[in-house]
């Protein structure tokens, strides 16, 4: 898979993951966030291992290791997402801090003594800006308690973006995808029983709500998490989050289309369109390299300079 495919692969996800919420708006409002990811990762799980069935066996300890690692991630992460959006009061500031895992992937990276690249750098810092134009976030807007949970979940996040950057080149993207599948539905279910002893039976089953479950778990899981696994493959974790800042882009663009399923609630403004507009320029400087390029000429020059004062006896 070249850099090209990688990245038109990693887009797909970003608009399944943001016209997914076309489908979570339809889905009852007392659904448990466990109980949906349970069900979601379930069925997921169910299609990915009959559709690859004879792959299955392919499976050792190792990988299921792994599986499990990223499986406690993304359950830590949806944990603290949780308590992050029932604390908090302002959906603009949610969802502004749901966007800066664009900051802690290179953070993280910087500890683990990979360096982003100079275009990395100039793209995150415009992709911000568009995010702050994006979300409505304005300064001087209080921070509130909710707000610490929503960026330990973009912590959390971010680790899992660099834990599958890993595991992917070690190990089968597709097998990795399906064991962490199991387990993140094995996991969750145990949260959800935390939650609601009674579980499946204490869910009100309708047409449109397993509909809606079904078109997730099909695109936003099966689909979504093993092309994640495929891209991370070919691509690098900064990469991965560049893209999938483009996020609200998406969204924005959808309401547009299709502005009944958003509500009467969803705006369009100058200014969102201006940050939507930074953060499609953010991505495209830092999924290019010309900044590197501009800087070779000059060292080409600075280098021939001092072979010829090495030649010319000059200190």
């Amino acid at each position: 898979m070249t850099r090209a495919e990688s990245n038109i692969v990693l887009f797909s996800i970003t608009l399944c993951w943001a016209s997914s919420y076309i489908f979570i708006k339809n889905l009852p409002e007392d659904l448990s966030s466990f109980a949906y990811m349970t069900i979601t990762s379930g069925i997921a799980g169910i299609i990915l291992a009959l559709v690859f069935s004879r792959r299955l066996h392919e499976l050792h300890w190792k990988l299921l290791q792994r599986s499990l690692v990223m499986a406690v991630v993304i359950c830590a992460a949806m944990v603290f997402e949780h308590l992050g959006i029932n604390a908090l009061s302002s959906a603009s500031m949610a969802s502004f801090l749901a966007s800066l895992n664009i900051v802690f992937v290179p953070l993280f990276m910087l500890l683990l003594k990979r360096m982003p690249t100079k275009n990395n750098v100039a793209g995150i810092v415009v992709i911000l800006c568009g995010l702050v134009l994006t979300s409505g976030v304005y300064a001087g807007q209080p921070l509130e308690a909710g707000a610490i949970y929503i960026i330990i979940e973009c912590m959390f996040m971010a680790l899992y973006i660099i834990i599958v950057d890993s595991f992917t080149k070690q190990f089968d993207p597709l097998l990795l995808g399906i064991g962490q599948m199991f387990f993140t539905t094995l996991l969750a279910f145990l949260i959800w029983c935390l939650e609601e002893q009674r579980t499946f039976f204490a869910l009100n089953y309708t047409r449109e709500m397993l509909a809606n479950i079904f078109l997730l778990a099909f695109f936003a899981r099966a689909y979504a998490y093993i092309m994640l696994m495929y891209g991370q493959k070919y691509a690098n974790p900064i990469s991965v989050t560049v893209i999938a800042s483009t996020e609200p882009v998406v969204t924005m663009f959808l309401a547009i289309l299709i502005p009944g399923t958003y509500g009467v609630g969803e705006s369009f403004s100058l200014t969102r369109l201006i940050g939507a507009i930074c953060i499609v320029i953010g991505a495209i400087i830092a999924g290019t390299d010309f900044l590197e390029r501009l800087r070779l000429p000059q060292l080409r020059r600075i280098k021939a300079l001092r072979n010829c004062k090495q030649r010319s006896g000059f200190p």
